[in-house]
């Protein structure tokens, strides 16, 4: 298993300063996702035309000595964003399944700006990521594990997708772009970093 503190880059899938995890709150009661290792290819799908879509699936973890991790089913959260040819700006969607909060629109009038955007999960409830099982955060083993699938809806069909990956043995994929889990540790780790406030990295 891969760790990090929560500032720490996690495992590099895509090179670069992938994703990271910080802290909402000074409570430490909410995380906040941000995925720059995604900026490039979502500005490209926009810059076609094309609508993105990026999918955060978020879990909380507690790692076991003799056994396989124990971890929450994952919570998901689904940002796409498109241009609107009517009010020339990008319109951002983002819903956060389970939850209570209808889904969210913004236009946002740049395309760097939307790209930042759709690229960032804010103020994530750890009692959330915990379902039923309250207290998990807290215990000394927990961690976070974060993923993201990205999509550029009208880059091909998923009938062609299906075939190129079979073409490929499972190799490509020309539709989704699906991350490695990251590993973020809830806890200071043994002459490691412990986790930073979200306005320590501005």
């Amino acid at each position: 298993m891969r760790f990090a503190a929560l500032i720490i880059l996690g495992a590099l899938s895509l090179g670069g300063n992938f994703l990271f995890v910080n802290w909402s709150t000074p409570l430490k009661d909410a995380v906040t996702i941000r995925v720059p290792g995604l900026e490039e290819p979502v500005a490209e799908c926009l810059g076609a035309g094309k609508q993105a879509r990026v999918r955060f699936e978020v879990r909380l973890c507690r790692r076991r000595s003799v056994w396989l991790d124990h971890c929450q089913s994952p919570r998901s959260e689904m940002h796409h964003v498109e241009y609107d040819g009517i009010t020339e700006s990008y319109r951002v969607v983002s819903d956060r399944f389970g939850d209570t909060e209808d889904p969210t629109a913004v236009g946002v009038p740049s395309r760097d700006q939307a790209v930042r955007e759709v690229l960032v999960s804010h103020r994530l409830s750890v009692p959330f990521l915990e379902r039923e099982e309250v207290g998990l955060s807290r215990q000394s083993e927990a961690y976070i594990s974060v993923r993201t699938i990205f999509r550029c809806i009208g880059s091909s069909s998923r009938t062609f997708a299906h075939l190129s990956r079979f073409l490929t043995f499972g190799l490509l994929n020309v539709v989704e772009s699906v991350s490695d889990w990251h590993d973020f540790s809830l806890e200071p780790e043994a002459g490691g970093q412990g986790v930073v406030d979200q306005e320590e990295i501005r």
